[in-house]
């Protein structure tokens, strides 16, 4: 699969660990401000989770020990992790969500 930057790409269904849900990704590049890493694309997985929302939300904070506002919402501004990872996962509704900072993609985020 050849690598577009800023667009979603689906992974193919053979893909490694994908065999319950979809998978997608999307490269981006260092724009000036986010230092998006363009050899390490954002993993979006479609349909991996299939519990309850009170099921998802004592399996997230259980063994990490998250609180809010690390739970339950997406901050209304662009930031990023220097020397961490971050995991965002949609139990109920849907979202659009801007990546990669202010000239970066909007996907949809929905429960699953």
């Amino acid at each position: 699969l050849e690598r577009v930057f800023g667009k979603v790409q689906k992974l193919p269904s053979g893909a490694p660990n994908s065999k319950n849900f979809d998978m997608f990704r999307l490269f981006m590049d260092d724009d000036g401000t986010f230092q998006n890493n363009p050899d390490q694309p954002l993993l979006l997985y479609k349909n991996a989770w299939k519990g309850s929302e009170q099921e998802a939300r004592r399996a997230i904070t259980k063994g990490n020990y998250w609180t809010s506002p690390w739970a339950w919402g997406v901050f209304p501004y662009h930031h990023y992790h220097s020397k961490a990872w971050e995991l965002l996962v949609c139990i109920q509704g849907e979202a659009n969500v801007q990546m990669g900072g202010s000239t970066g993609p909007t996907v949809l985020v929905e429960k699953g």
